[in-house]
């Protein structure tokens, strides 16, 4: 049943220019520039393997890169007015298509989760959106070193991640029996780590601004999340209730974008400028599915008559050199 339709602020698929963009953040303020993501276009250079039967400890960690900040000397963080831009991210147009999986035995509760396209809530609050602020005058450093996912009957607590410098993934296993290989795709992985029941977290290291894709190597090819490492901070991810809260927001002029994954090839963009004041600035946003245009391969599936296809999971940004990370992040 299709989703009712509504305004949306300036919808579009985002083309690799707009998600250069929000890469970039392009800051108001001089003197500081940014890289652009590079790889955004994945090519087919890694797969999923089975996880051997002996393997590190959970509480182990893989080897932090050797540049992990974007700027050898951090800009000075903001200190004037800040306001919180919070709010509802909700979905209308066509509902998302579902998508053709494989559950092994004990797994089947994951089909909640990866089951369809994109995750819509009870009132068509979209689950899984990136929310974020940017194009605004200042520096806002990460509160927190490290970002939480947690697995659960074979599913991430999330279907997109967003980090920034200096961050990095702690991945918990809360599963009173089952064991997983948490794996960063397109990211070094100098070893092989188990995420043991109810065990300690996994850290996973990015190699920098990029897009990545948070898998697991024993076999659960439908356990996917979408990593972006951003060069700003200012940033949310929806649950089902589709709300999102971004606070330490510098006043005045800025841009809210909102990124939609769909599969692993294509990316749903909206944005509009936003003037942020102190204190809390609530601003709702819809989002707007054209099966047609914002997932052709789902369209050309129906066309031919043959069912819809599961996202590719072999897609990985190419290892064999790391992104720059010269720039200083932007402001």
């Amino acid at each position: 049943m299709p989703l009712p339709s509504r305004v949306s602020p300036n919808p579009s698929a985002l083309p690799l220019t707009a998600l250069a963009l929000l890469f970039c953040g392009c800051s108001n303020n001089s003197g500081a520039t940014s890289s652009t993501a590079g790889n955004t276009a994945a090519s087919a250079s890694a797969t999923t393997t089975s996880a051997p039967a002996a393997a590190a400890s959970a509480t182990s960690t893989t080897a932090p890169p050797t540049a992990t900040s974007a700027s050898s000397k951090p800009p000075t963080p903001y200190q004037g007015p800040t306001g919180t831009v919070m709010g509802v991210v909700t979905a209308a147009g066509d509902a998302p298509p579902l998508v053709s999986q494989r559950y092994p035995r004990g797994c089947e509760a994951a089909a909640a989760t990866y089951g369809k396209l994109f995750r819509v809530g009870q009132d068509n609050q979209l689950a899984d959106a990136i929310v974020s602020v940017t194009h605004y005058k200042g520096f806002v450093p990460a509160k927190n070193k490290a970002i939480t996912v947690t697995i659960q009957n074979c599913a991430y607590s999330s279907r997109s991640i967003a980090m920034t410098d200096g961050q990095h993934l702690e991945v918990k296993n809360l599963d009173a029996a089952r064991s997983y290989v948490p794996h960063l795709d397109g990211a070094r992985s100098p070893a092989t780590i188990v995420a043991i029941p109810r065990g300690g977290p996994v850290k996973l290291y990015s190699r920098g601004r990029q897009r990545y894709w948070l898998r697991d190597k024993m076999g659960r090819s439908f356990m996917v999340a979408h990593v972006f490492h951003f060069p700003y901070s200012t940033t949310a991810v929806t649950k089902l209730d589709g709300r999102y809260r971004i606070e330490g927001i510098p006043v005045g002029p800025a841009k809210l974008n909102v990124v939609l994954p769909l599969g692993e090839k294509h990316l749903k963009h909206i944005s509009q400028t936003i003037t942020v004041k102190p204190g809390d600035n609530t601003i709702d946003l819809n989002m707007v599915f054209d099966l047609t245009k914002d997932y052709p391969s789902s369209a050309a599936a129906a066309a031919s008559g043959a069912p819809s296809a599961t996202p590719a999971t072999s897609a990985a940004p190419a290892t064999s050199a790391a992104p720059a990370t010269s720039a200083a992040p932007a402001r």
